[in-house]
């Protein structure tokens, strides 16, 4: 099979994400293989109006805003960094998102083809297992969102949220969360000010760092311990 356009950086991207790296090298070279790259301004929507195109989306660099709108105004859920991925519960569902996914930034994507997708998971039965664990892991994800929005005073969930948001590939030094402090607060279902006070606080710790459109967590272990047990990362 031909190698498309820059085959080796999303190869790369892959082996090096959490979600994707514990899959066998004939795996990662086939699902690399069947991916197309995509840029993207900063704001940019991903997908067309509905929220559903039928593909798996992974982030090679920059970010992805993940979102919905309500009469009450706009809900945000996420700020996915690179390795991250959206679209998967959509591809094996066969139904209409919900979602709205804007580029954070300059932003490269790789997609995959759900019927591309579908057909290799047909053709290698045990991916079966691992593409339906990293859909139960978003499941498990989003019930202990839940839990911590009725469960915890608004120190230990912001503490929480920020800690749900590292990024899926590791990287040198303190780990950067691409997203505003609006877009924080957004999460939280608080105010901008009271979000801020908190990062404030957090910063006087020297814990974290809020910057123009990124949070930095500069120390992760006493972050964890902050944010207690049964933590996860999108």
């Amino acid at each position: 099979m031909t190698r498309p356009r820059q085959f080796a950086a999303i190869r790369r991207t892959l082996e090096q994400s959490e979600h994707f790296r514990r899959l066998a090298a004939r795996d990662l070279d086939r699902l690399a293989q069947l991916a197309r790259p995509r840029r993207l301004h900063n704001d940019e929507r991903v997908q067309s109006v509905g929220g559903y195109d039928g593909h798996l989306w992974i982030v090679l660099s920059g970010a992805v805003r993940i979102s919905t709108s309500a009469a009450k105004g706009e809900h945000v859920y996420a700020v996915l960094g690179r390795g991250n991925y959206f679209g998967l519960a959509a591809v094996v569902g066969k139904g209409l998102g919900t979602i709205e996914a804007r580029a954070f930034g300059a932003t490269e994507l790789a997609w995959i083809e759900g019927a591309a997708l579908m057909q290799l998971l047909d053709d290698r039965p045990p991916l079966w297992r691992h593409f339906g664990a990293l859909l139960s892991h978003r499941l498990m994800v989003a019930l202990m969102l839940l839990r911590d929005n009725t469960a915890c005073g608004l120190p230990e969930r912001l503490v929480r949220r920020l800690l749900v948001l590292v990024p899926a590939i590791e990287a040198a030094g303190a780990p950067v969360l691409p997203m505003t402090q609006a877009d924080l607060a957004r999460m939280l279902g608080t105010s901008r000010s009271r979000a801020n006070a908190e990062l404030r606080r957090l910063e006087s710790e020297g814990l974290v760092r809020s910057g123009y459109r990124g949070i930095t967590l500069l120390d992760l272990p006493r972050l964890r311990t902050l944010a207690g047990k049964d933590m996860k990362a999108f």
